[in-house]
């Protein structure tokens, strides 16, 4: 299905239909102040307020009559483009949402009320954000936040246009970018998206837009976690968009230099990529387009310098991607920039670990990629400065780059706050109102972008200054931003602790105002709930730089029981004191309100788990793995819990299946050991506690602990091919260290056992065609492997690694190879060991393994090897010898016992 053109147009900012009305043809111009203030949105929008002058509510009110839903669009989507522009992308809006209403009542209260109303899941909005009734108008008008003016009887006010999905998922993500933690969208919002895209074209612009945005907003939702399944879903998408906008793309690699004097031509990173339609955009003038800062380094080249061949062409005319010349690739439209910078996001850590990208080298080689493809080919003012700002980002960590990176972060900061410099900027330069790009070219791919707001480009600022040691800078942004949280680590960092303590308790005292709200009395004026969470954030703060329990109480207090940090942190202490059920309950309450944090899940899990509620452990570290999955602990604590139920379930069900299965006689006399073998452990408990430690082992491959556990949960469910594996990698990292310890012998053996007795099974395997890697054949590869590459290099004092070795050569046929491992293991055993001359039980153990070595050579000795000779023509000569010498060394001590006049006369049958 295609949208209707009206609608395609408000979603693409393009020409309306000549039919339109003037509301939509303003809003598709992004002129947000003709739509808000003419007389269908003033009728739809009203504020009330009580005896005192106090405002208690205002926001949209559903029209009562005709009013046409497109209309109605068009003003949510002026609003949210309003909100937008004052708070992302500039340039300066000259329009007060008081002015929108018929009563009297003031900007700070509109915005005090409408940040309160904006709270999500207990996270407050930032208190500075501006405006910010038009972001509540917004999302009234779409449904997210319900009117407080919509009759009751009638339901929340919902748009039933086809495209209010699309808008509903745009707003939704960008009220998530405003506050102070992510937290989900409610479901029937994504459910929503997903089933338009469904029915939409599959190449359609909206289509592609749409897919972009959950994209996007799994992104967003995954911040808490690099490695969650919404970040991977984020990739997937984004992937998406890319097929449904018609772009190729490739991260590969070509010849190149990227310094001023580098001689050899290495392998570089580039992304190829050209729209399907090869149309070329029609790109904004260079004035429009933010400042590219150059470089400027006496080594590194200002970009990768490509080495071109004749098979490359800048117009890449062939089917190939190859064909195009990295350093003259086409032009392609903003969009599929936007999808690009979207899939470099896909390919690096958690938004919140961007700040730490420079420890991650591919990911930052990976995104320079990206970013240089869209840097290269300027077409947009927003996308153009997503990737300046992710180069920045990337460029953070090399000493080469970071001047750059900063100055360049300063110079977005000063662009991107009303399109003029700020009096912050001391370092960019100016910029000239004629260079400021319209409101539309930055709003027109606002909702492809993670641009995050003014407020938290210019943290990200001073949290750079921060790592560079400029203090002071940062602590006087952070100040104006009213971060109170990072003001105080600035002054622990000046060594001054008691200063962020002081600044942190005047602002709860009310001795010190905030910019625009006090936190005690307003003077008069209405508190809203608004400001009861800002200061249960202040109490968090103050309970974290005093280190006392007792702030985070008074922080749930006063948030109205909908902090979820102050619960957090309240779980962390009572955790730490070993008070496990009070702790499992304040978690449980903080997970209620924000489930997206992995480490207060896995904390619940181990409260579960002391508690010795396994089930609760294994739903808790569940929700672990599926916001990191690539968090080893939880996936290992998983198995354990699987483990630990499956005990359980496994005493119950052994009374259901002894009455059951133990009927007869004959079962009843059977094997103690096997009946409990069939009724131990439920396997499909054991098989999910295997799945669990393979992913355990995948991502913490370094731990021999986790090896260990996976090797013996292997054996249990008969992956021995998987066991091997495990035995292997433990003993290689533990073998240096601590020798035959290293090596758990009892699974060596039973390995080999199951090599040496899958003869029936190989029998099957020819009839079928297929091999089983857990037995036979299948496992003697990997076994051989075992012993003779990581094991017995290290290990040639050990007897009991010689005989296994020898029982799985003997097996494969190799008798010479088997006769010689008997030999070396006599040798260890008995040879090297001076005990055997002293004591008589260790004696008595040294004839019985003389007796083997000799019944080997008896028996192997005369046999053709695999060369077609004997394996040892001089068998009787070395028995002999074997014995002769023992009983030399053992005569002195020994020649009365019956085991010494054994062994002559086994000497006398040899002569």
């Amino acid at each position: 299905m295609e949208l209707p053109r009206v609608e395609s147009a408000l979603l693409q900012l393009s020409a309306p239909p000549d039919s339109a009305s003037s509301l939509v043809q303003n809003a598709c111009e992004a002129l947000p102040i003709p739509v808000l203030t003419s007389e269908v949105a003033k009728s739809l929008m009203h504020a009330e307020t009580d005896a005192q002058g106090n405002l208690v509510a205002a926001g949209f009110r559903p029209p009562a009559g005709q009013v046409d839903p497109v209309d109605v669009l068009a003003i949510a989507v002026a609003a949210l483009h309003a909100y937008a522009q004052v708070n992302w992308t500039g340039p300066a809006l000259d329009l007060s949402p008081t002015s929108l209403l018929d009563d009297r009542v003031s900007d700070a209260d509109l915005n005090d009320y409408a940040i309160d109303q904006l709270a999500l899941a207990g996270e407050p909005v930032y208190h500075l954000s501006k405006q910010s009734f038009l972001l509540l108008v917004a999302l009234q008008i779409l449904g997210l936040v319900p009117s407080p003016f919509a009759a009751a009887d009638n339901g929340p006010f919902a748009l039933s246009l086809e495209s209010a999905p699309i808008w509903r998922l745009r707003a939704g993500i960008v009220w998530l970018k405003v506050l102070d933690e992510p937290v989900p969208l409610p479901a029937s919002v994504t459910a929503d998206a997903h089933a338009l895209r469904l029915r939409l074209a599959a190449h359609s612009p909206d289509r592609a837009s749409l897919t972009l945005s959950l994209s996007l907003l799994a992104t967003l939702t995954s911040r808490s976690s690099p490695h969650s399944a919404a970040q991977k879903e984020a990739t997937t998408l984004a992937q998406h968009a890319a097929d449904e906008a018609q772009l190729e793309w490739e991260l590969t690699g070509r010849l190149g230099k990227r310094t001023k004097f580098q001689i050899d031509e290495k392998t570089q990173l580039v992304v190829l990529a050209r729209d399907k339609s090869h149309a070329a955009p029609n790109p904004t003038t260079e004035a429009a387009i933010p400042e590219n800062l150059a470089l400027n380094d006496d080594t590194l080249l200002e970009k990768t310098a490509f080495t071109t061949d004749a098979t490359t062409a800048p117009n890449g005319n062939g089917d190939d991607l190859s064909t195009l010349d990295p350093s003259e690739q086409p032009s392609i439209s903003p969009f599929s920039q936007a999808v690009l910078l979207s899939l470099s996001l896909a390919t690096l850590p958690a938004p919140t670990a961007l700040m730490n990208l420079s420890a991650d080298v591919l990911s930052t080689s990976q995104i320079q990629a990206f970013v240089a493809r869209v840097i290269d080919d300027p077409q947009n003012w927003s996308v153009h400065s997503m990737a300046l700002l992710l180069r920045c980002r990337a460029e953070a960590g090399r000493s080469r780059t970071v001047e750059r990176g900063v100055l360049q972060m300063q110079a977005l900061v000063d662009q991107l706050r009303d399109g003029s410099p700020t009096e912050i900027s001391a370092i960019s330069s100016a910029v000239k109102p004629e260079d400021v790009a319209s409101a539309r070219d930055r709003l027109v791919q606002f909702h492809a972008l993670a641009l995050p707001p003014g407020w938290e480009m210019e943290r990200e600022l001073a949290t750079r200054y921060m790592s560079l040691g400029v203090v002071k800078s940062a602590l006087e942004i952070f100040t104006r931003l009213e971060l109170w949280e990072e003001v105080a680590r600035c002054w622990m960092t000046l060594e001054r602790p008691d200063r962020g303590v002081e600044v942190i308790r005047e602002l709860l005292e009310g001795s010190k105002s905030e910019s625009d709200s006090l936190m005690n009395d307003r003077k008069g004026r209405h508190v809203f709930r608004g400001g009861e969470k800002r200061e249960a954030k202040l109490w968090c703060t103050l309970g974290e730089l005093e280190n006392k329990p007792e702030h985070y109480e008074r922080a749930w207090e006063v948030s109205g029981a909908t902090s979820s940090r102050a619960k957090r942190s309240l779980g962390v202490v009572y955790f730490a004191r070993g008070e496990y059920v009070a702790a499992r309950d304040a978690l449980k309450v903080a997970l209620a309100i924000n489930p997206l944090f992995p480490r207060t899940w896995f904390m619940l899990g181990c409260c579960e788990m002391r508690l010795e509620d396994w089930a609760g452990a294994q739903e808790a570290f569940g929700r672990c793995v599926g916001l990191d999955d690539e968090d080893a602990e939880s996936w290992s604590n998983l198995a354990s819990c699987h483990l630990r139920r499956g005990e359980l379930e496994g005493d119950q069900g052994r009374r259901r299946e002894v009455d059951l299965d133990f009927e007869e006689e004959d079962d009843l006399n059977a094997d103690s050991d096997e009946r409990e073998a069939l009724v131990r452990l439920p396997f499909s408990r054991k098989r999910a506690a295997f799945q669990c430690l393979r992913q355990a082992v995948k991502y913490n491959y370094d731990s021999w602990r986790m090896w260990y556990n996976y090797m013996v949960v292997a054996m249990d469910v008969g992956e021995l091919n998987e066991a091997c594996r495990a035995l292997a990698r433990m003993t290689s990292m533990r073998i240096q260290n601590d020798g035959i310890a290293a090596v758990d012998v009892e699974v060596l053996n039973k390995l080999i056992d199951a090599v040496t007795r899958g003869h029936e099974s190989d029998e099957q395997e020819r009839e079928q065609g297929a091999v089983n890697p857990n037995v036979g054949k299948g496992l003697y590869r990997v076994v051989d492997h075992l012993l003779t590459d990581a094991i017995l290099p290290h290990l040639s004092s050990a007897p009991e690694i010689h005989l296994a070795h020898a029982r799985l050569q003997l097996w494969a046929g190799d008798y010479a190879g088997a006769l010689d491992a008997h030999l070396k293991a006599y040798r260890a055993a008995v040879v090297n060991d001076p005990t055997v001359e002293r004591d008589l039980t260790r004696f008595r153990e040294a004839v019985e393994q003389v007796e083997t070595v000799v019944t080997m050579l008896e028996n192997l000795g005369p046999k053709d090897g695999k060369d077609g000779q004997l394996v040892a023509k001089d068998w009787k000569f070395q028995a002999r010898s074997i014995v002769r010498t023992f009983l030399g060394r053992t005569r002195e001590s020994f020649a009365d016992e019956p085991e010494y006049e054994r062994l002559k006369e086994q000497l006398a049958e040899l002569k």
